[in-house]
């Protein structure tokens, strides 16, 4: 009896064993039939190459405009005046051939800035479009930039660290003597740059002719005329600008910037020789302009960023103006004597 307990109770735990065997062999399959389908799920990896995020080209201020030019415009400009009639800028008026820039609402001067400093007509000819990387355009600038300023448009450049440029602009009249010519260098080596500019500007206006009739009604009703017609006139002027000019910037810290300029104008001799018919009398009226002016000016510059709320910022001008002018006005008055034919008395 104890014989057939002890096979019965072997028997049971063998088929306990068997079927946990089975059971452990049924979910490793499960398993591995799963393990294709969790591959599937897991999602690839992809890796992005750089990635350029552009913002707003034009960004609106309380007191104007901050603006990104477009690669495209960059490249299709050939100065900052080019680039700057590109962008129609509001109010404004870019005179890329005459090189001018001004206020269409007569408000007051636009003042033109590089990296904060004030520019003149050679900086701007010399200035190359693709290192710009932003203008501020400056609608109400406050007392901070000057009396009778209305605008103020200060480009931002970025400087290559080392290199040089040269230039030139012509420009000439076709039909009367009047050219303006300007030639440019800039070279830079690390964070200093040395720039010169000259231009030199002539006009010779000859053979202008003006006639005027003016007509005077007296108190007493009658009409006096008188009329006065050119003979011969010449207007001539010369002009010579030359600027020498070291800088020295960190873009994030600080700017120095020394400058020595000179400007040289002269007339050398204008006249208008007029004649006059004054009732029953005929003269002659010269008017001569002769003059000339020198200017040199020592510009010293200095800017310096501590916080990005607190800066300081120091300009000491220095300069000297000679000025010899001279005129003249002539008349010289004819008789003239009116001869009627009469008859013989007998």
């Amino acid at each position: 009896m104890n014989t057939l307990r002890l096979l019965f109770q072997q028997e049971a735990e063998s088929r306990l064993l068997l079927t946990i065997s089975r059971f452990l062999a049924s979910i490793f399959l499960l398993l591995l039939l799963a393990l294709p389908t969790l591959a599937q799920e897991v999602e690839p990896t992809v890796e992005l190459g750089e990635v350029e995020v552009k913002a707003d080209r034009i960004i609106h201020k309380t007191d104007g405009l901050l603006l990104y030019p477009s690669e495209q415009q960059k490249a299709s400009s050939r100065s900052g005046y080019s680039l700057l009639q590109q962008l129609t800028l509001p109010n404004i008026r870019v005179d890329e051939v005459g090189h001018s820039i001004s206020a269409i609402d007569q408000r007051g001067g636009v003042q033109i800035r590089i990296n904060g400093i004030i520019a003149d007509k050679a900086e701007m000819l010399s200035l190359d479009p693709k290192s710009i990387r932003k203008i501020d355009f400056i609608d109400n600038p406050g007392v901070r930039y000057g009396d009778g300023i209305a605008y103020v448009i200060d480009i931002t450049t970025r400087r290559a660290d080392n290199g040089y440029t040269l230039g030139t602009s012509l420009t000439q009249a076709l039909t009367t003597r009047d050219g303006d010519y300007t030639v440019y260098g800039k070279w830079n080596t690390g964070k200093s740059e040395l720039s010169l500019n000259y231009s030199f500007g002539y006009r010779d206006f000859k053979g202008i002719r003006t006639e005027e009739t003016a007509h005077y009604h007296l108190n007493d009703g009658s009409i006096y005329t008188i009329q006065r017609n050119d003979l011969a006139s010449r207007n001539r002027s010369l002009s010579n600008q030359m600027k020498l000019t070291y800088n020295l910037a960190d873009s994030s810290r600080y700017v120095f910037q020394a400058s020595l300029s000179g400007d040289f104008s002269h007339v050398p001799g204008d006249f208008s020789q007029k004649q006059i018919l004054d009732g029953t009398q005929t003269y002659t009226a010269l008017e001569q302009q002769q003059s000339q002016s020198s200017s040199p000016v020592l510009d010293l510059y200095y800017f310096q960023q501590f916080t990005p709320r607190q800066s300081l910022t120091l300009n000491a001008v220095g300069t000297y103006i000679g000025t010899q002018s001279s005129d003249s006005y002539d008349e010289v008055r004819l008789t003239v004597t009116m001869w009627t034919d009469a008859p013989t008395p007998c």
